[in-house]
């Protein structure tokens, strides 16, 4: 953690804890996707993987540009994500003021940008940043009880340049396609959204909330060095992982609303003119189960 003019530079282990600590009396209620646009990997001078600029010189840089040019009186964002996976964080605009991100649509928000420029055919986002974006939006969803969705997590694309909430990224009348037509390898769409990035922050956040520890520690990758067995091994630990609690949320949102089972046929037969319909809860149907048992004196050995 690494503190140098108007911003904090913190590594991606680090977020969560700092993120925890900070009183934010301002109400919270959704996240905004950006990509910087400019500057961007290219800007960057990447090499091997590893930018040439320092962090401090770019969020500077992006500071004087609001300020100078836009006529802000901070930094937009309140979150940079770079690269290598370090957390910018702008202490000229902290978690308490409103972000100015999307026209019109940043009372509530927290603004997050991600550096680099992830239109189609220019930069490919990599791993290391791809890993800290998910573990960013989940503990910021976890610290302020944000709901994982594309209504709560809204990515630039969706608003027109007057602030209008569109039904989806739509050229022409979209205001920008940030975070990007190619971001995170899908797209800018509600359903690119929907189909990788939002169900990875689903099972990150799930993570977090059960305590369960990460197998493969957020580091940095080795430049060009092929991955060791250990580091293969690892990496197949984790994606088993996030299969078990993705099968598991899975299974669990089937238990919530399940239509009536085998086992407890005769009660809901028993009691069924009292009931609405033939879906509910593993513990609704086995409380069912169970009344019955009472009531017809039915004793279980």
């Amino acid at each position: 953690m690494t503190q140098k003019g108007n911003f904090l530079l913190l590594d991606i282990e680090e977020f969560r804890p700092w993120l925890q600590k900070q009183k934010v009396t301002r109400r919270i209620k959704g996240l905004q996707v950006h990509h910087t646009g400019s500057p961007n990997y290219s800007t960057r001078k990447m090499m091997n993987g590893i930018a040439q600029q320092d962090h401090f010189v770019c969020l500077e840089g992006m500071r004087n540009y609001h300020i100078n040019t836009n006529k802000w009186k901070a930094t937009g964002q309140h979150l940079t994500l770079f690269e290598d996976g370090k957390v910018g964080v702008s202490l000229d605009r902290d978690l308490n003021m409103t972000p100015a991100c999307i026209y019109n649509n940043n009372a509530g928000y927290v603004g997050i940008e991600i550096i680099g420029c992830f239109d189609k055919g220019v930069d490919t986002m990599t791993a290391i940043q791809k890993q800290a974006a998910i573990h960013l939006y989940a503990a910021l969803c976890e610290k302020f009880y944000v709901p994982v969705n594309t209504n709560k997590i809204v990515y630039h694309a969706w608003f027109s340049a007057s602030g209008t909430r569109l039904g989806d990224y739509t050229p022409g009348k979209s205001s920008k396609s940030c975070p990007g037509t190619a971001y995170w390898g899908d797209g800018n769409t509600i359903a690119s959204a929907s189909k990788n990035f939002i169900p990875q922050v689903k099972v990150e956040l799930e993570r977090l909330r059960n305590g369960i520890s990460n197998a493969t520690p957020i580091t940095k990758p080795k430049d060009d060095e092929p991955m060791t067995e250990v580091e293969k091994l690892q990496v197949a630990n984790l994606e088993k992982t996030i299969q078990q609690q993705a099968d598991w949320i899975k299974a669990e949102k089937i238990k919530a609303n399940m239509e009536c089972p085998s086992w407890a046929k005769a009660a809901y037969e028993y009691y069924k003119d009292y009931i609405s319909d033939t879906t509910g809860s593993y513990d609704f149907w086995r409380q069912l189960v169970i009344n019955y048992r009472k009531d017809n004196n039915i004793k279980v050995n």
